[in-house]
Formats: C-alpha cells, structure tokens, sequence
C-alpha cells in the first residue's frame, strides 16, 4: 500500500512512513512552533522580571500584578495568568497549586538544565531543595510498570515540609504540651 498524504493548511498526515516528506515536514512545524514559543512580549519579561526580583518568596497572580503595579505598569489579568503558566511550562517557575479558597502561588527558581532533578518545595517557609535520590529512579520504573505512566524527573515537585520547618513546629507543640500541663 502507497503511502497516503493528506494536506489541509497546516495539517499534514501521513498515513505509513515515518520518514517520508511529510513527516519531515511535520517536525519542521514543531521546530518552528518550538521557536515561537520562546519568543517573549515586553509584558511577559516584565513579569518575570518582577517574579526574579522577589524570588525569595512565592507571589500569587494579584501580587505580582500590584508588584508590577507599584511600578507604574499595567499589565492585564490574563496575560499575568498566561505568563506565569508559561514560565511554569517552561520550568523557570514552580507552582503550589490553590488550596482552601487560596489563589495559586509562584515563585521563580531560574532555568533549569535539561535533565535536572525533580524539586521539593517547604509550604512551610518556600525553600525549594533539589531532589537528588537514588531510589528515584526505581520509583519512576514502579510507575511505569504499575501504573503505565512513563515520570518526566525535571518536572518532579513533592511538596511537604523540611527539616527545619517539622523542627520548628515539633518545639512549638511541646511549648504548647507544657503550657497546658501548667
């Protein structure tokens, strides 16, 4: 059976043949689409720029638009949301999802190199630790093969609380015990 290529505007298939002209073509519309995806309006450096300037902390969409704001910048609703979602997509910015009513919240982390580690993320105070772990690996063949879900580790987040936050909260709960032992 020949190959069958059927053409509309921008789409292309081809029915067999993964090599064929068609197919090439077809990467040739990703590569290009790849690069349109990178290209940045002025309003989206700027919001990244804000998001940059306080990356010590996670920012909701409405406090990056009054940060943005403060500086004599309007920027819409939408092109904030579109902008952080992007730069989420982009790993540039992770993301703690809404929680009880609570908008979602962003902080920046910079560019990550292809094949980095997941993240862990304190909701406690934000510290973001890299997530380096030899069982890792096992973990995401356990899902592959149980769950048929193939893992992508540069875009892991666990989200939980570190070390010195559970330490934190551990003494407060005993301060408060012996209070109430008073």
């Amino acid at each position: 059976m020949k190959n069958k290529i059927f053409q509309s505007r921008d789409l292309c298939l081809c029915a067999l043949d993964t090599n064929s002209a068609c197919t090439k073509s077809v990467r040739r519309n990703e590569r290009k689409m790849a690069e349109r995806v990178r290209y940045r309006t002025k309003q989206q450096e700027l919001i990244r720029d804000c998001l940059e300037k306080h990356s010590d902390r996670f920012v909701t969409a409405e406090q990056c638009m009054d940060c943005l704001k403060a500086e004599g910048i309007h920027v819409g609703q939408t092109t904030v949301y579109r902008a952080l979602d992007r730069l989420t997509e982009e790993n540039a910015v992770i993301k703690i999802p809404a929680v009880d009513g609570a908008g979602a919240q962003y902080r920046y982390i910079g560019e990550l190199r292809p094949g980095s580690p997941g993240r862990l993320v304190c909701l406690q105070c934000g510290k973001i630790i890299p997530l380096e772990c030899n069982k890792l690996h096992g973990f995401s063949e356990h899902i592959l093969k149980e769950h048929d879900f193939a893992l992508d580790s540069s875009h892991l987040i666990f989200y939980g609380c570190c070390r010195e936050c559970r330490k934190f909260r551990e003494t407060q709960e005993g301060l408060q015990d012996r209070n109430e032992d008073k």
